[in-house]
């Protein structure tokens, strides 16, 4: 007696949100690697065996990435995982810029 084996629809996606905090960071960390990597949108996608366009959905945030997706990505990519996740730096970086930027718009309004 044969048995199936059932399909796996366990789909490990990296954000739950493609508009969070995160996602956006991690979008533009994964432009900045192609980039460093002096590949387009089609290099990447020819070398996955996949459109063009597949490339401009996940980086734009249009499309989710699942665990299995990027790690095929990041192979061809180059950098390292850490690369990818900075989310605290950025955003302490952005906060600082904030708080500078409003402290010098309250030290402007005092004059």
């Amino acid at each position: 007696m044969a048995y199936s084996i059932p399909e796996c629809r366990i789909s490990p996606v990296l954000f739950k949100s493609l508009h969070s905090h995160e996602a956006k960071i991690f979008c533009k960390n994964l432009i900045a690697a192609r980039k460093d990597a002096r590949l387009t949108q089609l290099d990447v996608a020819n070398r996955l065996g996949e459109p063009q366009s597949y490339i401009s959905k996940i980086e734009s945030g249009e499309r989710r990435l699942d665990v299995v997706e990027f790690w095929r990505i990041f192979k061809i990519l180059g950098k390292s995982l850490e690369f990818y996740f900075q989310f605290d730096d950025r955003q302490d970086s952005f906060e600082k810029k904030s708080k500078t930027l409003k402290a010098a718009r309250n030290k402007r309004k005092k004059k």
